[in-house]
């Protein structure tokens, strides 16, 4: 079985991830497809990095301002005190798109529930929204089920390290700031 982004119900296409010059400070950046309400949608989001219409980075954000503001941590990956895992998503990003590949980005939004709080004396009807981390688990493991792995990005549920040209550009990047 194989997973066609296509066949995703609720599933937003955000944007495609664009080479910029090779003087540029940043090497790439996503150019929206999607209308700027839903790229600051404050909802939980998973959002699948696709290269070459094949799903390689399931991850998910609770971040505020929307994918928007996820993505401006991956396009800036190289600059300040980034993780070595927002370096190393934006490297990846960065060679794939210097060999010439297709990069997309979708969204899944969580959507919110209305739930009943009951107090001593009475109770209330809330609106809420499930915890991300379960959506993110039943994607990777929806993606783990029809191709027996986890998507080639996803290095930490694969039990994987960062491969060592990662490892030693991040190192260069920190010693240099």
């Amino acid at each position: 079985m194989n997973i066609s982004i296509a066949d995703v119900k609720n599933i937003v296409h955000i944007g495609n991830i664009k080479s910029r010059s090779a003087n540029a400070k940043k090497g790439w950046a996503l150019e929206y497809v999607c209308d700027k309400e839903t790229q600051k949608k404050e909802n939980g989001r998973i959002y699948f990095i696709i290269v070459d219409d094949e799903i390689w980075k399931i991850g998910s954000s609770e971040c505020k301002g929307g994918i928007k503001n996820t993505f401006a941590f991956y396009e800036g990956g190289l600059s300040g005190s980034p993780s070595i895992r927002t370096f190393g998503i934006n490297l990846l990003i960065s060679e794939q798109i210097n060999i010439g590949k297709t990069i997309q980005v979708y969204a899944l939004f969580i959507e919110p529930i209305k739930i009943v709080i009951n107090g001593l004396l009475s109770s209330i009807e809330k609106i809420t929204y499930p915890q991300i981390k379960v959506m993110e688990d039943l994607c990777r493991e929806d993606y783990k089920s029809a191709y027996g792995v986890y998507p080639k990005w996803n290095f930490q549920e694969k039990g994987e390290k960062w491969t060592d040209h990662i490892k030693n550009a991040y190192k260069e990047h920190v010693d240099a700031h």
